[in-house]
């Protein structure tokens, strides 16, 4: 009898937790239709209905939900768990969301309270346990309790990665670490956030990667780049971009043009990564060899096995890794 009573009572966990006896919770993707916003499966059929004035994708088992002008949180399960009563709402990290009300930031926990604020009048999202916040012009870090772990003297400052994150000072920018202590001195025109070990900077106008150390590991030489990610960063010369490994050889010869100097090149993810061919964009593979041929005005990257992509400005939906469209959106 006890033995039977524990099996029960392990069936009945096990059909509770995210991770249910070994099956990983399906995943789900914001949808909109006849300007409503619900969520589907993989398979592109609708598993909450559309029903909201807005919405964003789900991230630790939540999704941000609009009615009107305000917003709540929904459960996997499409039920309201943390009341509509925000002006605006982001995605979960780190078991916090930042919620806006009367104009200022805060963050919640999932049971809807308060962490910190609201009080700030700008907050990033949390990451590795610390999240940034703007208060009286300066820029500082809040940890996971909501106490001031850094406090505001940044000009500008983002999210942590690898342990540090970039921060500007007096127009440059360089590393903190979570104490504060500026790691890689303050002497660059750009910086964006580590990867793979490296950080895309930009020093007199050319754009190289740093290591943890401060030295480069791939010398200024592009006209721009992007953040690491499987193995490859996208990168631009002469207005044509192709991707580097992090020995800074080209493994993806520069070849998509870009328009009004924005990115031509997305970060691979799935190992996919969305790029530009003409006035069309499609997908390649990490050997730059096209897998889903461009004829989409815009597409995002993959996440799952789905991408979501747009033929016009008006028609989006998501795509499986063949390129066949799972739902389509009606307009």
């Amino acid at each position: 009898m006890k033995l039977k009573h524990v099996a029960c009572i392990f069936a009945f966990l096990c059909s509770a937790t995210v991770f249910a006896c070994g099956q990983k919770q399906q995943e789900l993707w914001v949808a909109s239709t006849h300007k409503k916003y619900g969520y589907i499966d993989v398979r592109g059929k609708v598993a909450i209905p559309f029903q909201y004035d807005f919405a964003w994708d789900f991230s630790e088992g939540l999704a941000p939900v609009w009615e009107g002008s305000q917003a709540g949180f929904i459960n996997r399960a499409g039920r309201l768990v943390i009341p509509i009563r925000f002006q605006a709402a982001r995605d979960f990290q780190g078991g916090l969301a930042a919620v806006q009300m009367n104009g200022l930031w805060g963050f919640i926990d999932k049971t809807g309270n308060f962490v910190a604020g609201p009080g700030y009048p700008e907050v990033h999202d949390f990451s590795e346990g610390f999240a940034a916040f703007l208060a009286e012009g300066k820029w500082g870090y809040l940890d996971s309790r909501g106490q001031v772990a850094i406090r505001p003297q940044y000009d500008w400052a983002a999210d942590f990665h690898e342990g540090l994150a970039p921060a500007y000072s007096n127009t440059k920018c360089g590393y903190v670490d979570t104490r504060g202590a500026a790691v890689i001195p303050f002497k660059y025109e750009k910086c964006e956030s580590f990867s793979q070990g490296v950080a895309p900077v930009r020093l007199d106008y050319s754009w190289g990667f740093l290591d943890h150390s401060g030295h480069f590991k791939i010398p200024p030489r592009f006209d721009e780049a992007n953040r690491f990610s499987e193995g490859l960063a996208g990168v631009a010369e002469r207005g044509k971009w192709g991707y580097v490994d992090l020995s800074g050889k080209y493994v993806i010869a520069a070849q998509f043009r870009s328009v009004s100097h924005r990115p031509a090149a997305g970060r691979f993810s799935e190992a996919k990564a969305c790029v530009r061919h003409g006035d069309k964009w499609g997908f390649i593979d990490q050997a730059g060899l096209w897998v889903i041929a461009p004829k989409y005005v815009r597409c995002g990257a993959f996440r799952g096995g789905l991408a979501e992509v747009c033929d016009t400005a008006l028609h989006c939906g998501y795509i499986d890794e063949q390129g066949k469209y799972v739902w389509a959106a009606e307009p």
